[in-house]
C-alpha cells in the first residue's frame, strides 16, 4: 500500500472499530519460545541483517552461519532475482514504503497505519532489514528497493528458502499484510516441503489480515524434515526472521567422512589449505570435483574432512603430523582456480589414507554411529 493519507487513516480508524473482515484464517498466537519436542535442536534465524539493503540474494546465511539458497518468482517481470532486501528500519529504503517501517511511528519510528496499536499486530520493534519481491518498473527502481503491488486476481509471486539438510521449522515474522483495508485484498501463506518439489509436510500457514503496517509472527507449527521452504505472497508485504531449528551437532568427539560433511552444516563456514583461507561454498566445489587422477583432489577431500572433525571437537592428536605434512603440499596452490592444480595420486596417497583412516575412525577417536 502507498502513501496512505490522512483521510484513509480516519476511514482505516472506522474499519477497525467496526467493519474488520475475518476472511482469513487467524493463526495461534505467536511464541518465541520452541516446544519440548525440538528443544534439543539448535534454534537458528534467518534475519536478512547480514547483507544490505538493495541485495537481491541467490543465497543468505542464518545467523548461525547456516547457508540456505533463495529462490524468488514474480510474475509481473522475468528477472532472475526477483527478491530484494528492503531497509525497514531505522529509516526505510523507500519512501514510497513507509507501511514497511519498524517501529510503528507511535513507539518512535517510522512506521504508519494501525500497526502502533493494541492487539495481537503491534509493531513495536525495529526489525532491520527485510525481504520483499522487487518492484523493477517502479520510478525508483534503479535507485532504491520497492515492494510490488498484487491484487486478488493476479497470480502471486514466491519466496523459497532451500536448506541442504533437514530443518525444524518454527516461525516466520510477515509485516503489512492488508485484506480488509481499503479493500487491499492482500494475502499470503507458507507451505513446507521434505525437500524443493517433494512431499508437502503439515498444513498450509496462512498470514493473518495484520492491516498497515501490522506485524505477525507466524507459527510454522515446529515441523520437522523441512528442506523447502515456499512463501507465497498476494500484495505488497515484507518477510523476515525465518525461525528454524537445525540438528544439534554430536556431542561426542568421534570422526565422520567427507560424504557425511558433504551433506550436512559445517561447524564453521571456512577453512584454510596450505595458508590459503576457502570458504564453505568453494570447499564444497572441490569436494563435488571428481578425482580423476588427480592426488591433490584426492587429498583434499580427506583434509577438508578432517579439519571439520577437529572444528566439531573430534581430537586430533594422532594425525598431528600428517595435517602438517597434508597442508604443505597445498601452498602455493590455489584450489578455487579452474582448473584445479594437480599432482600425481602416488605423491599423495599415503597422506590420503592416513587422514582417510582417521575419518572412518581406523584411528582416532572412532568414528560416529
Amino acid at each position: 500500500m502507498r502513501k496512505i493519507s490522512l483521510v484513509c487513516l480516519t476511514v482505516a480508524a472506522l474499519w477497525v472499530a467496526g467493519c474488520q473482515k475475518t476472511d482469513l484464517t487467524p493463526q495461534p498466537a505467536p511464541t518465541a519460545t520452541l516446544s519440548a519436542d525440538v528443544a534439543t535442536c539448535t534454534p537458528d534465524v534467518i534475519s536478512f541483517d547480514n547483507v544490505a539493503a538493495g541485495t537481491r540474494p541467490t543465497s543468505i546465511n542464518s545467523t548461525g552461519g547456516v547457508a540456505v539458497g533463495v529462490e524468488s518468482q514474480n510474475p509481473h517481470y522475468a528477472f532472475d532475482r526477483e527478491a530484494i532486501v528492503f531497509r525497514s528500519s531505522p529509516t526505510v529504503s523507500s519512501l514510497e514504503d513507509t507501511d514497511l517501517g519498524s517501529p510503528n511511528s507511535a513507539f518512535g519510528g517510522v512506521g504508519i497505519g494501525f500497526g502502533g496499536g493494541p492487539g495481537p499486530f503491534q509493531n513495536t520493534t525495529a526489525l532491520g532489514n527485510i525481504l520483499v519481491l522487487h518492484n523493477f518498473f517502479s520510478y525508483d527502481a534503479n535507485v532504491e528497493p520497492n515492494d510490488d503491488d498484487f491484487n486478488e486476481f493476479e497470480t502471486p509471486g514466491t519466496i523459497g528458502f532451500n536448506f541442504s539438510s533437514p530443518v525444524t521449522a518454527t516461525s516466520i515474522t510477515v509485516i503489512d499484510v492488508e485484506y480488509a483495508y481499503n479493500s487491499e485484498h492482500e494475502y499470503g501463506y507458507v507451505k513446507l516441503y521434505a525437500s524443493k518439489g517433494g512431499a508437502q509436510l503439515g498444513g498450509q500457514y496462512n498470514f493473518s489480515d495484520a492491516g498497515p503496517n501490522g506485524v505477525e509472527v507466524v507459527s510454522l507449527g515446529n515441523t520437522p524434515g523441512v528442506r523447502y521452504i515456499e512463501v507465497t505472497i498476494g500484495g505488497s508485504m515484507g518477510l523476515d526472521n525465518l525461525r528454524f531449528c537445525r540438528p544439534a551437532p554430536p556431542t561426542s568427539h568421534c570422526t565422520l567422512t567427507q560424504g557425511y560433511w558433504k551433506n550436512h552444516d559445517w561447524p564453521v563456514q571456512a577453512l584454510t589449505l596450505g595458508g590459503t583461507t576457502y570458504t564453505r561454498t568453494q570447499l564444497l566445489a572441490v569436494l563435488n570435483t571428481p578425482v580423476r587422477g588427480n592426488g591433490l583432489v584426492a587429498l583434499a577431500y580427506q583434509l577438508i574432512a578432517a579439519k571439520l572433525n577437529l572444528a566439531n571437537g573430534s581430537d586430533g592428536s594422532v594425525i598431528s603430523a600428517d595435517l602438517a605434512a597434508a597442508d604443505a603440499m597445498f601452498v602455493g596452490k590455489n584450489m578455487a582456480a579452474s582448473p584445479l592444480p594437480s599432482v600425481p595420486t602416488a605423491q599423495t596417497s599415503t597422506l590420503s589414507g592416513r587422514l582417510d583412516d582417521y575419518n572412518n575412525g581406523v584411528i582416532g577417536p572412532g568414528h560416529c554411529n
